[in-house]
């Protein structure tokens, strides 16, 4: 999860999730859950499923990566 640009906020806070292979999930399941275990301003807005999460070469998650695939 990261903050994204939000014109009323100035940001908020959105979700990328890769999907196992052979697994099935949605974003309103992915919300109950998350608003199960966690206080409600964590929840995030939007849920965007991609194959892979982009990455650096020791293996950290890129976020400005993320950002971008927002932006797109």
């Amino acid at each position: 999860m990261a903050g994204v640009p939000d014109a009323d906020f100035g940001q908020r806070l959105m979700a990328w999730v890769v999907v196992r292979a052979g697994s099935e999930v949605d974003e309103g399941t992915l919300k109950a859950y998350v608003r199960a275990n966690l206080a409600s301003y964590k929840v995030p807005r939007e849920i965007v499923f991609i194959p892979h999460l982009p990455r650096n070469a020791t293996g950290k998650v890129l976020k400005r990566e993320l950002r971008r695939i927002h932006d797109a």
